[in-house]
């Protein structure tokens, strides 16, 4: 197979941390992503880090790559303020925000400084480039694809691609489908808002609900008086693996839609994640141009079981190893 697609400059990138743990993903990420794609385009890969990667810890994950490969891995240094915390924010009532934790998935400031960066400062690491492939470093490419992805992108004209579908937890996201439809009021007709959230209702017998209680009070200085809670999960790409457009984000209405959705700190006082907000964005401005591609891949979520920051023990994978996500299964459109 020889990598005859010359029309787009394309690239494949990773962000990661020099620790022990997270250098042990990204060398059997890389092994996967060389073995079951990249070997056969030698598109360049670019490995994102804050600065913690010498050249001696480069040279070391380039020694991981194939020789007749190794040429098409770099690095690049991001800068440190871009995990600054907006001065909108407020540190104190956030630290409380977190220390709260009314669901498993709650995660730390840190967690969500990493989404608004995927949001408002990757993309200007990609400017050299038409396509991109995100690829988070515990992501493994299980099986060759069989199919030039980037190719793919620009025969059809697409504007994202992904692979694994799954539901984010309504209480992170609380809020999230009515902001939607605030921003693009009088531009989107709100049944397709609808229809890219599911929704659940709770009540006092739940036992998010207090925590939700409690959350709502922290946030609004005041009693959530009802007596169920009505929340709208957002059907969501993991976008730890995905492809996308450069050009589509650089649109004036793009950065309008994210500038808003910065404005509100939902990022940080929920759990607003960039995957949900990539996923609805592209999907409401740009509905023919996303598609779904198939193939055997598994983050570190469909592979371990976690303990959260209250040393809580999670999983959050399907009962059986044929299925990826919770919600939808698909056979791998590799044959």
């Amino acid at each position: 197979m020889i990598n005859n697609f010359k029309m787009k400059k394309c690239g494949i990138f990773i962000l990661t941390q020099n620790t022990i743990e997270r250098k042990l993903y990204l060398k059997t990420c890389l092994y996967f992503l060389y073995k079951n794609f990249n070997q056969f385009y030698n598109y360049p890969v670019i490995i994102l880090h804050d600065g913690d990667y010498d050249d001696d810890s480069q040279e070391e994950i380039k020694a991981c790559i194939r020789l007749n490969h190794r040429d098409t891995l770099s690095f690049c240094c991001i800068d440190k303020n871009d995990f600054n915390l907006p001065v909108s924010v407020n540190e104190k009532k956030l630290k409380e925000i977190i220390e709260l934790n009314p669901v498993p998935y709650w995660r730390n400031i840190k967690y969500r400084l990493m989404c608004r960066w995927w949001l408002f400062h990757f993309f200007k690491y990609t400017q050299d480039f038409d396509y991109i492939m995100r690829i988070d470093d515990d992501s493994i490419i299980e099986e060759v694809i069989h199919t030039n992805l980037f190719k793919l992108m620009e025969e059809k004209k697409l504007v994202y691609i992904s692979n694994i579908l799954h539901v984010d937890c309504g209480i992170c996201c609380y809020g999230m489908k009515n902001m939607f439809k605030r921003i693009l009021k009088d531009k989107i007709d709100e049944k397709k808002i609808d229809a890219l959230f599911s929704e659940v209702t709770i009540d006092e017998k739940n036992s998010f609900f207090k925590n939700f209680c409690d959350l709502y009070k922290l946030l609004n200085n005041k009693e959530y008086d009802k007596k169920t809670l009505t929340v709208s999960m957002p059907i969501m790409y993991y976008n730890n693996f995905m492809l996308t457009d450069i050009a589509f984000w650089n649109r004036p209405d793009v950065k309008k839609i994210l500038k808003e959705i910065d404005e509100t700190d939902n990022i940080f006082y929920y759990r607003y994640g960039d995957a949900p907000i990539q996923t609805i964005i592209t999907n409401l401005l740009e509905p023919k141009k996303v598609e779904r591609h198939i193939f055997k891949y598994s983050k570190r979520l469909q592979r371990e079981a976690h303990r959260d920051d209250k040393n809580v023990l999670h999983s959050f994978f399907p009962n059986d190893y044929k299925h990826t996500s919770c919600i939808s299964y698909k056979p791998s459109q590799n044959k």
